[in-house]
């Protein structure tokens, strides 16, 4: 394996800088002996740049991540470009991990890594991360045990790319101003190429760890939906998608039957998420390491999830166009 391949690591960043400098400091410990460029791009009206990297402030503007990644690309130097996010620790062979099947086998367009929560992350945290969130968190690399496979999805939270490839799909699309460029990203290049989910290249990312900031993060991914969906960016069959995964649609049927049926009939569909939801993580019971607080809470975060979403959605769709 040509373990001298440049690299271009990019990381964009506002408002987290003790974040960030943690992260740069991992960086610098890499076990990779190629060259290793940083690229910062910061948003914001105070720069202050970090010692030995390449440094590229832009005044606040709330352009969206998909603005500061394409910027962050133009000053990429090397044909191998990875993206973490600044809120991500990373472990001296994390870099190598990663960029092996791009190594490997030049069939392999990007890679995107394992995603974990860190030692002390309290049980709302874990439990995020078990329902898939971000980067399909500890239950996608649960699925991979430990090989890894074939993708369509990848999250730039720790992501490679060939540089080229990313080029060719027109880079990140700034119309997803709330997020969803690099699910979007993703579809583009995987249409080009292969992409690998590789689960032993793994951030420890934080949490977000409490209701009212999950509720924001995910009302927030409600009006990104709606804003790819009127920028004429949603992927096919999402009309079907919304549907399936909108828990305030599936409660208002209910409650429209519940005259002829009963009462209770709404109530049965908060006991039916909770149901799915412990079903699916019967394998949790068996880890170590997860908290069963977490397992137990899951359903109360996916209930919050989902209602969030929805509420972005429709927040969205009332306010009209940006």
């Amino acid at each position: 394996m040509d373990v001298l391949t440049p690299v271009s690591i990019l990381v964009c960043t506002r408002d987290r800088r003790e974040m960030l400098d943690d992260l740069l400091a991992d960086l610098r410990r890499q076990d990779y002996d190629g060259e290793v460029q940083i690229v910062v791009v910061e948003e914001t009206d105070a720069p202050r740049a970090p010692e030995g990297v390449d440094y590229v402030p832009h005044p606040v503007r709330n352009l969206g991540i998909a603005y500061a990644r394409n910027l962050a690309l133009e000053h990429a130097r090397h044909a191998l470009v990875v993206f973490v996010d600044d809120d991500c620790r990373v472990g001296p062979d994390w870099l190598l991990r990663l960029l092996a099947p791009l190594l490997e086998d030049d069939a392999v367009l990007g890679a995107q890594g394992g995603v974990r929560v860190p030692e002390g992350t309290n049980a709302l945290g874990w439990a995020e991360s078990l329902l898939g969130f971000p980067g399909g968190g500890v239950a996608r690399m649960h699925r991979a045990k430990g090989q890894m496979e074939d993708t369509a999805e990848v999250s730039t939270l720790n992501a490679a790319y060939r540089k080229q490839a990313v080029l060719a799909a027109g880079g990140f699309d700034e119309a997803a101003r709330l997020g969803g460029e690099d699910y979007l990203l993703a579809k583009r290049v995987a249409a080009r190429g292969r992409l690998a989910y590789v689960p032993d290249a793994v951030v420890e990312h934080a949490a977000r760890g409490s209701l009212a900031a999950i509720w924001r993060w995910f009302a927030r991914r409600g009006r990104a939906e709606v804003a790819l969906w009127r920028a004429g960016l949603a992927p096919a069959g999402f009309g079907a998608f919304v549907l399936r995964s909108s828990l305030l649609l599936k409660l208002a049927a209910l409650a429209a039957l519940a005259p002829w049926i009963g009462w209770w009939l709404p109530l049965l569909l908060p006991a039916a998420v909770a149901a799915a939801t412990w079903w699916r993580l019967r394998w949790a019971w068996g880890e170590e390491r997860i908290p069963k607080a977490a397992i137990l809470l899951a359903p109360l975060v996916r209930l919050t999830m989902d209602v969030a979403a929805d509420v972005g959605r429709l927040a969205a769709l009332a306010a009209g166009r940006d």
